[in-house]
């Protein structure tokens, strides 16, 4: 097993109080940290994702909530900065479980709440050295997977191997630190090739449960403004590839969920529409195979999202017979 040495390792560290920001200097100093970047202002952090590529980034949480889970979103996401599988932690003086939530739901890869010791900061990034978890892509979630085995099931995205440049450098694996940015670029272009093949899914199976609700005399569990949103990604996504018959049929996509919303737009023939060419952008994009290995796990999940909606119907189908027997008494 490599020894790990943190002095080879980079590390960009924010917070927007000056104590706190001197406090984990120099705990990570301690711990055997030596190239630091201190920064306070979030507006300069960002600028600094975006120009420079440390293998660690460090960054308090607390009073700039939106600016950093947008952040991490953007950079797990491939639109800020050079590396989306960077180890990113957040450090929070907040133990409110919803902010915490919000900070692991970003794909941010840990968060040590304050005040901490040396000792525990450094046995969490030694975690994050020595076994870091796989990340997983899906329509809404870029990041490490963090589930156990059991929740893995239907829709739940593919994990990927992310490359882990802190790994890397701190063990001093120069062989692997030749080949880190080819490592880099191929993890990315598998993320990204994932993440369109979810947001295709996405939108084929929200519109197809929607339809077969209508087909069965339900009322249409539809997000008109997600199926918009995710038709505008993917198209942007496409388009920033250039990918030619892909990108013109996302396009296309695109203008008929807008036209979903408007009025008179909500028709069974645009819902149609909408599948098949969400299927034309992925046969485009990834090919036959991949359409076929997403038919199967498309079904699957649509009657596992039926089925989680029939209480929900009974439920609503007794709050109206209920109220039918109120009026009829009175």
């Amino acid at each position: 097993m490599r020894n790990i040495d943190y002095r080879r390792a980079s590390v960009l560290l924010f917070d927007p109080v000056g104590v706190n920001l001197r406090n984990t200097r120099y705990a990570l100093h301690e711990i055997g940290f030596r190239e630091i970047s201190c920064l306070s202002s979030v507006n300069e952090f960002k600028r600094r994702l975006e120009d420079t590529s440390p293998d660690l980034i460090i960054a308090e949480l607390v009073n700039n909530e939106n600016e950093l889970l947008r952040a991490v979103r953007a950079v797990r996401s491939g639109e800020l900065g050079r590396n989306p599988f960077v180890v990113f932690v957040f450090t929070s003086w907040v133990r409110d479980g919803n902010v915490v939530k919000q900070a692991i739901d970003s794909g941010v890869d840990d968060v040590i709440i304050r005040p901490f010791s040396t000792a525990f900061a450094e046995e969490r990034i030694r975690t994050l050295v020595k076994a870091r978890k796989p990340f997983v892509v899906t329509s809404d979630y870029i990041g490490p997977d963090r589930r156990k085995d059991i929740d893995r099931g239907i829709g739940a995205g593919n994990r990927v191997e992310a490359p882990n440049t802190l790994q890397v450098v701190t063990e001093g694996d120069e062989s692997a630190i030749d080949e880190a940015n080819r490592w880099i670029a191929e993890a990315r272009s598998t993320v990204e090739a994932e993440r369109i093949r979810r947001l295709c899914m996405r939108l084929t199976v929200g519109v197809e449960v929607g339809v077969r609700e209508l087909d069965s005399g339900n009322v249409a569990v539809l997000d008109l403004e997600d199926l918009t949103r995710t038709a505008k990604e993917l198209r942007l996504r496409l388009a920033r590839q250039g990918a030619g018959e892909a990108s013109r049929i996302a396009f296309a996509l695109y203008q008929v969920c807008e036209e979903l919303m408007g009025e008179g737009g909500f028709t069974m023939a645009n819902l149609h529409l909408i599948k098949e060419l969400a299927m034309g952008v992925l046969s485009a994009f990834a090919g036959g195979d991949s359409v076929e290995s997403s038919v199967e796990e498309i079904e699957k999940t649509v009657e596992a999202l039926r089925r989680r909606l029939a209480p929900v119907r009974q439920l609503e189908s007794g709050k109206s017979k209920e109220a039918e027997l109120q009026r009829a008494a009175s």
